[in-house]
């Protein structure tokens, strides 16, 4: 299971040597044990993998940010929860959870307890990294692939946001992203959550979902999804109303990457590392 909340400024990964780090896991699709993903993708052996790297990194906080197993909310959920917290429980960081379209919340709850969340029903976050206010935001329609950014939890957020630098993590993007196969499933309350965030010191805000590494300047700040740790989907998959029956729509797997955010001196840095060898020809 996740392991209990802990005071994130003194993680094991801080001090005066280096800056503190977070790893955001996202869309890892698990399926349970013995069941391939599509019948063709072990989604949570390459969870596993991944969490080995993320080990490696000294990270002092994890945020997996959502469609942590495939079928969250059905019969089949809680066999799937059971094997992605057998997984997440090998991460050495404290790990936090936001709930993505393929989560049920119920089952997240059942199988990860010593999670802590804010705003019920929904399960959001709220702490601090260092000076660093690190929000995650329940976007979740249950039923939905779209997210929102409904009433209460505009209330939510706006009781939360401060005068602090500010890393917000959600599942769905806010806004199109130039994803033919993705931007149909339009967010609603895109304006509100602009409109909340108007003034304040939001440096990015950090999504999955969409299955690719894509990034968009929208309201004053960055909005960018992480690959994902099952299925790559190339961005220019078309809507699937574009394609002629019988047309492949063509996704994959690819090596493992890990999104990184180091906070030092008021400034974030974001990058992607391998997890796994790339295959990239060294050239120099």
């Amino acid at each position: 299971m996740s392991r209990p909340a802990k005071d994130l400024r003194a993680g094991p990964g801080t001090g005066s040597d280096r800056m503190p780090r977070i790893v955001q896991l996202t869309d890892s699709h698990v399926t349970a044990r013995g069941r391939l993903w599509k019948g063709q993708v072990d989604t949570a052996a390459r969870l596993k993998s991944l969490v080995a790297a993320v080990n490696a990194l000294s990270a002092d906080l994890v945020i997996h940010t959502g469609d942590v197993v495939e079928m969250g909310p059905l019969p089949e959920g809680p066999a799937e929860y059971d094997q992605a917290a057998q997984i997440l429980a090998e991460l050495r960081a404290p790990l936090r959870i936001l709930p993505g379209n393929h989560d049920g919340r119920a089952a997240m709850r059942a199988a990860f307890p010593d999670q802590v969340w804010e705003g019920a029903p929904f399960l959001n976050l709220s702490l601090d990294l260092d000076g660093l206010h690190v929000i995650g935001l329940d976007s979740v329609v249950e039923g939905q692939t779209s997210g929102a950014f409904p009433a209460t939890q505009r209330n939510w957020l706006s009781g939360r946001l401060d005068d602090r630098p500010t890393l917000i993590f959600l599942h769905h993007p806010p806004c199109p992203m130039g994803l033919p196969f993705m931007d149909g499933f339009a967010f609603d309350g895109g304006e509100a959550l602009a409109a909340t965030l108007a003034g304040r010191d939001v440096l990015q805000l950090a999504c999955g979902h969409v299955h690719c590494d894509v990034a968009m300047h929208w309201a004053g700040t960055l909005v960018a999804a992480a690959e994902p740790s099952s299925v790559l989907i190339p961005p220019d998959m078309p809507a699937l109303d574009a394609c002629a029956p019988g047309t492949p729509r063509k996704a994959g797997v690819d090596p493992l990457r890990i999104r990184c955010f180091d906070w030092a001196d008021g400034a974030l840095s974001v990058k992607t590392v391998f997890a796994e060898p790339s295959g990239m020809q060294a050239v120099i």
